[in-house]
């Protein structure tokens, strides 16, 4: 609530700032205005509990009587087809000053995929929108629970390690991120579905300036506790190790 407050504040500043050259004229406008709460807002949870939902705050300058604001949902290949708005418009009540509207998805649960972390950019677009607050991004992804710590094997690097685990579980695939790997700031996910495993391709380690990022990919199988992994390394568009095999035993 808060947070709510300060926008509107910020927002009414905004709207009747002085003008420069004359201190005793005061821009008004000719209605009153609507506006996101934050430019960016991240850490949204896709979960069975808000039905893989996204709740997006849009607050307003006046509060008597009740208003309507017109949004859009630009699309991306992330979230076309998945997702899409509720409805492009959102009524406040009278004395509110905020409401919310919804991001829904189009699919069953099960078809969003897990993997992939879902970038919302909405922009206000009716006449009421406000000049300077009329655009957000909403990040959203699903949740991984931590599970401890387990071992890591490799053959590529010839060495064995200890790493921190999480997972997840959605519809018949389970996932596992594997936090820094191979390298701080790289988090692998692995994707199990029954007894299969895939890894798709995704940066691991960094290799140097002149070449970037290092990335893997491939499959494998799980046997118990044990992830067996055929992974190729790989610098894209430039040079691929041959596979190698890789272990993670779960804790």
């Amino acid at each position: 609530m808060k947070h709510t407050y300060l926008i509107l504040i910020l927002l009414a500043m905004a709207l009747f700032s002085c003008d420069q050259e004359n201190m005793g004229t005061l821009y008004e406008p000719d209605a009153p205005y609507v506006a996101f709460s934050s430019p960016v807002v991240s850490g949204n949870v896709l979960s069975a509990e808000n039905d893989y939902a996204v709740r997006v705050q849009v607050v307003r300058s006046e509060l008597s009587g009740s208003a309507t604001a017109t949004v859009s949902l630009e699309m991306n290949e992330n979230i076309e087809g998945v997702f899409d708005l509720e409805s492009n418009t959102v009524t406040f009540e009278d004395g509110k000053g905020s409401a919310y509207l919804k991001i829904v998805p189009l699919v069953e649960p099960g078809q969003i995929d897990p993997t992939k972390n879902y970038v919302f950019n909405l922009t206000l677009t009716g006449d009421n929108a406000s000049e300077f607050y009329n655009k957000t991004s909403y990040r959203a992804s699903f949740r991984y629970t931590p599970i401890g710590t387990g071992t890591f094997t490799s053959v590529f690097f010839d060495d064995e390690w200890p790493v921190d685990l999480e997972k997840l579980e959605v519809g018949n695939l389970t996932l596992y991120k594997a936090k820094a790997l191979y390298e701080t700031g790289y988090d692998i996910t692995i994707v199990v579905e029954g007894e299969n495993v895939t890894v798709n391709d995704q940066a691991a380690w960094y290799y140097d300036d002149e070449y970037g990022e290092v990335f893997i990919t491939g499959t494998g199988t799980i046997n118990g506790k044990t992830i067996t992994m055929s992974l190729t390394h790989f610098i894209p568009d430039v040079y691929a190790w041959d596979p190698e095999t890789e272990v993670l035993t779960l804790p």
